[in-house]
């Protein structure tokens, strides 16, 4: 016998990550990457420089590289503080790739890591599994991203 009123329907809720990345995230910055871990130091360049372009259109952040042209959608795994752990997985036939970076905000620069593994396949079976870790920096390059400018997101 229930005293209190009784539910027989279990309420979900999701609260999502994406609110939680620090505003600082959001914008230009110029990326320095250095290699420090690899299983294949012929494919993965040793040292990058890049610009990422964070954005977010309600609950989806994207990262852009305007210089190359990339442009992916991203998972936010983990919000603590000023440390936000995004995630974007890939999948094509033959391959598939997870990058995870792991960043920390301070200002207008940022440090972290930066890991990828990519899984080449045959006819279903594993093949072949390469891994590189990243020690990545990045300095603000602007609060509003360039991008922005040209109506383009």
């Amino acid at each position: 016998m229930c005293v209190l009123p009784c539910f027989s329907q279990v309420i979900e809720g999701n609260i999502s990550m994406s609110d939680r990345v620090p505003t600082e995230f959001f914008g230009d910055w110029r990326v320095v990457s250095v290699c420090t871990k690899s299983t294949n130091k012929e494919y993965f360049d040793s040292k990058s420089l890049d610009i990422w372009t964070l954005t977010r259109r309600g609950d989806v952040i994207t990262l852009a590289n305007p210089l190359s042209g990339a442009r992916a959608d991203v998972t936010v795994n983990d919000v603590k503080g000023k440390t936000v752990k995004f995630e974007k997985k890939t999948s094509y036939p033959d391959e598939e790739s997870l990058e995870t970076p792991i960043l920390t905000i301070n200002g207008d620069n940022f440090t972290g890591v930066d890991k990828i593994s990519i899984k080449t396949f045959k006819d279903g079976k594993l093949i072949k599994e390469d891994y590189v870790e990243y020690q990545v920096r990045g300095t603000k390059l602007s609060g509003d991203p360039i991008t922005g400018i040209f109506g383009v997101y």
